[in-house]
């Protein structure tokens, strides 16, 4: 066996692992396959994998294979200094999903790059007139606070809701926030203190990446797939063999960005898991209300005896996005939010609240619901029909169950942040894969959002996103 044979595969290895191609936890391929894939016998790839875990950049795991592993704490301390990535990523993104936001205030023909719901789509002037009805009904509900009254009756409606999604919880046990963002940054700012570590989904909604750098947290962050969702395998090394992250933020149903449903049974398995290395988990069920199915997917909250789940939900992407009303159930947690709250910051309008009331109690808010699934679920049908047809051979994609967005893997070679730059030129726009991790990854993948109702002007966009795409590759 050649000494420089093996090392040089160990030094592809390496590689992959600097990149980001195989995150901390991950699993790496087999030996055999590494053996294949370089044209080598079983114990010069066997070499390869001992010299890196000799190094501390694998883990061997008995009867599973080599893992990425997790950094040392003298590794993360001079990670700055030596330039090699740490096991968790202090997070500096801000600058990157500023400007996607701002694009949605821009003169962009198409836009694909937010996890939103046209305007369209929603009842803008039932939801007017019902404003209206109530203000005149209850002129008190313009004032500052929502009277305990109403207060109460929202608690209860709220719990009646959540019991349809086999969710028990108590009136007491909810929380009203602005947006659920303001519920997640609640929790972290409870559970954590600047350079703490939380982990995360990656892929990653972006906007949690943003939270994170404003409360100085890190990232370290966990696989998700598109069909199991978070990699309990992955999570349990994590928690096994490096510092304990302080928290856990996940999205169980139709995670952003991968449109992941995470099956029952892992929910059950990754509750069992927080049990037993006593981590806090933040459960994100944002997109859990825009379902495909029959009801609403089980959330992780409802198999936890024990309150060391926050859930935190929110009415904007099923009921009315500009009234910004989300809400959480903390759990042991709960009563410290309840202050933390209230010293920070005020909820959303007493004149919001009372109408949500109002179309909870009717019936309103159901009916609107279902014609919303139905439509998203129609419109994400169409819009992955035309990716398919449209986007390179070798490109892939899952049709989630549910919720608003389209995770699309191209072909290795592709660009998704040049390809921007080309897509902005011909007014159309997405989420390139890059701004879904604190790292350098999933430059090959783009989000899109099927929340726009289809046209030919969108049909027209998708095909020249793919013939694009194709331009790129064959350069």
């Amino acid at each position: 066996m050649s000494d420089s044979l093996y090392l040089r595969i160990a030094a592809e290895v390496e590689q992959g692992l600097d990149s980001g191609e195989y995150p901390p936890g991950s699993r790496l391929p087999s030996v055999r396959r590494l053996a294949a894939e370089h044209g080598v016998n079983v114990l010069t790839a066997l070499a390869a994998y001992r010299h890196l875990e000799r190094r501390q950049r694998v883990s061997a795991r008995p009867r599973a294979g080599f893992f990425a592993a997790l950094p040392s704490r003298a590794q993360q301390a001079s990670a700055e200094v030596d330039g090699l990535p740490s096991a968790a990523t202090l997070v500096r993104v801000d600058s990157r999903m500023s400007q996607l936001i701002e694009w949605s205030g821009l003169d962009i023909g198409t836009q694909l790059h937010m996890a939103e719901a046209h305007g369209s789509m929603y009842p803008s002037a039932a939801l007017a007139r019902r404003l209206q009805q109530t203000l005149n009904q209850r002129p008190e509900l313009i004032s500052a606070y929502l009277p305990r009254g109403e207060q109460a009756r929202l608690h209860r409606l709220v719990c009646e809701l959540a019991a349809q999604w086999q969710l028990e919880l108590e009136p007491d046990a909810i929380l009203f926030t602005h947006g659920i963002t303001e519920a997640i940054s609640l929790s972290l700012r409870l559970l954590t203190r600047p350079s703490d570590t939380v982990a995360v989904e990656t892929p990653v909604y972006f906007g949690l990446l943003q939270t994170l750098e404003a409360l100085g947290l890190k990232a370290l962050e966990i696989p998700c797939t598109p069909d199991a969702g978070l990699s309990l395998e992955a999570l349990e090394f994590a928690l096994r063999h490096g510092p304990a992250p302080r928290c856990l933020v996940t999205v169980t149903n139709f995670q952003n960005p991968t449109g992941a449903l995470m099956p029952d049974e892992a929910k059950k398995r990754l509750l069992r898991l927080a049990y037993r290395h006593g981590l806090t988990i933040i459960e994100d069920d944002v997109f859990g209300e825009l379902y495909f199915g029959e009801q609403h997917p089980t959330p992780l909250k409802a198999w936890d005896s024990r309150g060391e789940v926050i859930y935190c939900s929110s009415f904007t992407k099923s009921f009315a996005p500009s009234f910004r009303l989300g809400w959480l159930s903390g759990g042991r947690h709960h009563a410290a939010l309840a202050r933390l709250s209230n010293s920070s910051s005020l909820v959303s309008s007493a004149l919001y609240q009372g109408m949500l009331a109002d179309v909870l109690a009717n019936g309103d808010y159901t009916r609107f619901a279902e014609r919303l699934r139905r439509r998203l679920a129609r419109q994400m049908r169409q819009l992955a029909d035309a990716v398919l047809a449209a986007f390179p051979k070798g490109t892939r994609l899952r049709r989630p169950q549910g919720g608003l967005l389209l995770w699309v893997e191209c072909p290795e070679g592709l660009d998704t942040g040049r390809l921007l730059e080309r897509a902005l030129a011909e007014s159309i726009s997405f989420a390139p894969g890059l701004v879904f991790s604190a790292e350098p990854r999933f430059g090959h993948c783009l989000r899109l959002n099927f929340g726009q109702p289809w046209s030919p002007a969108l049909e027209r966009a998708i095909a020249t996103l793919g013939r694009l795409a194709g331009e790129q590759l064959c350069q």
